[in-house]
């Protein structure tokens, strides 16, 4: 019985992992980033470059 619950445990484990990847490779395909619902040095940096490119 041990065994199948760790068998159980890893194959949940597994396989969330593979949902958050589809997840992140299904955004990238979109153009999107991972991190996208954060606010990040990188989309200030790039928000703040497009606001003085239209100076």
């Amino acid at each position: 019985m041990i065994v199948f619950t760790n068998l159980l445990i890893i194959a949940l484990i597994v396989g969330y992992a593979g949902w958050q990847l589809t997840k992140t490779f299904k955004r990238a395909k979109k153009g999107k980033c991972a991190a996208c619902a954060y606010d990040c040095v990188l989309k200030k940096a790039a928000a703040s470059r497009s606001d003085s490119a239209k100076i």
